[in-house]
């Protein structure tokens, strides 16, 4: 493949060009360090793939991919950042941005990600004969120029009609197995038999997991399959008790598709909330009223804690009881995913300081990303708990324990000086003061405060042999204001006063 790598930092930049020709066998055509320079590049080159940063100055790389596809120009790209933001990620998917990578980025990972990539520009090319579904599909995803081309296209083989409307219908099917996924095909080639006189265009999105389908009839016609089509869904979900995502839009004419389809995009965010038993329509959610969001801080800390200490089941068991705590019909299904991604987020750092290989891995599978794209609870679900399982099944684990002591010992060597407490550091550390005094008496053998205490002291008896601070600064500088007391706590754990000490 012929490479395009865009980025600021002039030794990632070629540090990448290096892992690229070296580690991959493909060729960088070009390096750039914004996104004018990116843009020119690609129009010289007409690069395979297009490897950017988010953030940069002059034009950022969205902005840049946003650009290029205006112009027409085709070729897959690769978002890396040091960013993990939940909208740049979800923007960055939206412009078809095939991978999401974080920095630093591993040669295995660049590798495997290339792969895909090369693999789906192999499929395409051996593509001759284009079939309606992929109209279709080039309409909702491609570049302006396949978009209007394939909008010609669909007017002839998709022609408005008088007194004739278009149904846009989208299913989401995540990771739904193909078993499954068959068996839902079925139901929906079943529909489509029973309506005859509904006209039918239809078309899987891969990568997105989508299934779209447009019809076009009377709105009563049309009216009656989303009844008979309500009916079987219901149905579905009372036997087989899995969700499956599914939404309608109605519009009288082509061009307006796009929109009915972003309507259909919004409308598969509302399964978080109240989820996807029937077929989800504008009018059933429009208006609709959302109650003041809660984050349940204290389950999160019992899920940390169990993942901590290796306890798979009780961080399970935390996992279903955050996501009772805020999946509810009265919340804004925005704010149950960020509140998924928040809690993701967390538990991965807590994988950083204890089981770097879990972390790693963590990464590789680009987890955080897994919450952007789902859109049933069910989903949440398995994401958390797969990340919960990646870091309790290791043969050796440091343990909660001692990430949070050291934790709180750094915590300490940062804020001597200040008024500090028990109750403070567990605030700053979200752990309740009783079990932050049990983990600290259990690993460090004393109470915190005498730790403090003979901390700051340590730090007393240092400065009183090294310096010429005066004995009431050496106490203000150890975080007593209080140089009389600070004399009687000097006296109680040396056994002298500050000055026979000196």
């Amino acid at each position: 493949m012929k490479i395009v790598i865009v980025e600021d930092e002039k030794l990632i930049r070629e540090g990448l060009a290096d892992m690229v020709q070296k580690g991959t066998g493909h060729k960088v055509v070009a390096q750039c360090k914004n996104g004018i320079e990116g843009i020119a590049a690609v129009q010289e080159y007409r690069p395979d793939l297009v490897i950017t940063d988010i953030r940069m100055n002059d034009m950022n790389g969205l902005d840049m991919l946003t650009k290029i596809r205006e112009q027409g120009i085709k070729a897959s790209s690769i978002i890396i950042s040091g960013y993990s933001e939940f909208e740049y990620a979800r923007k960055a998917m939206r412009l078809g941005v095939e991978e999401y990578l974080l920095k630093p980025v591993s040669i295995d990972t660049l590798r495997e990600t290339m792969r895909r990539i090369e693999g789906k520009l192999t499929e395409s090319r051996n593509r001759i004969v284009k079939q309606p579904g992929n109209y279709l599909k080039e309409y909702f995803f491609g570049s302006d120029l396949e978009q209007t081309e394939a909008k010609q296209m669909l007017h002839r083989i998709f022609p408005e009609e008088k007194g004739k409307m278009y149904g846009v219908l989208l299913g989401y099917f995540g990771e739904t197995k193909v078993g499954r996924m068959n068996g839902k095909e079925f139901l929906l080639q079943n529909m489509m038999h029973q309506f005859t006189n509904i006209n039918y265009l239809d078309a899987w999105e891969e990568q997105m997991r989508f299934r779209i389908v447009m019809l076009k009839a009377t709105e009563g016609e049309i009216e009656g399959f989303i009844h008979a089509f309500n009916q079987m869904l219901e149905y579905d979900f009372q036997v087989k008790k899995k969700e499956v995502p599914w939404a309608i839009d109605l519009c009288s004419s082509i061009e307006e598709w796009k929109a009915s389809f972003e309507n259909d995009r919004k409308l598969l965010s509302f399964c978080l909330s109240f989820g996807c038993r029937s077929l989800l329509r504008v009018r059933e959610v429009s208006g609709r009223e959302w109650k003041g969001f809660d984050y349940p801080i204290q389950t999160e800390k019992k899920i940390i804690s169990a993942i901590g200490n290796g306890e798979r089941k009780e961080a399970e068991a935390g996992i279903d009881e955050f996501l009772s705590q805020i999946i509810k019909e009265n919340y804004d299904p925005e704010e149950i995913r960020h509140s998924a991604l928040k809690l993701m987020a967390n538990i991965t750092d807590i994988a950083k300081e204890i089981n770097q290989k879990a972390y790693e891995k963590l990464r590789e599978e680009d987890n955080l990303k897994g919450i952007l794209k789902v859109y049933t609870a069910e989903e949440l679900k398995e994401s958390l708990r797969k990340t919960a399982q990646i870091i309790c099944d290791r043969k050796e684990k440091e343990g909660i324990s001692n990430y949070t002591i050291n934790r709180t010992l750094e915590y300490i060597r940062n804020h001597y000086k200040e008024g500090i407490s028990l109750e403070k550091t567990a605030e700053v550390l979200n752990i309740t003061p009783e079990y932050l005094s049990m983990l600290f008496k259990r690993e460090i053998g004393m109470n915190f405060s005498v730790f403090l205490k003979e901390f700051r002291i340590s730090h007393a008896k240092r400065l009183l042999k090294e310096s010429d601070m005066k004995i009431y600064e050496v106490a203000q500088e150890c975080g007593y204001s209080n140089s009389n007391y600070f004399a009687r706590i000097f006296k109680e754990v040396t056994g002298v006063s500050p000055a026979e000490y000196r």
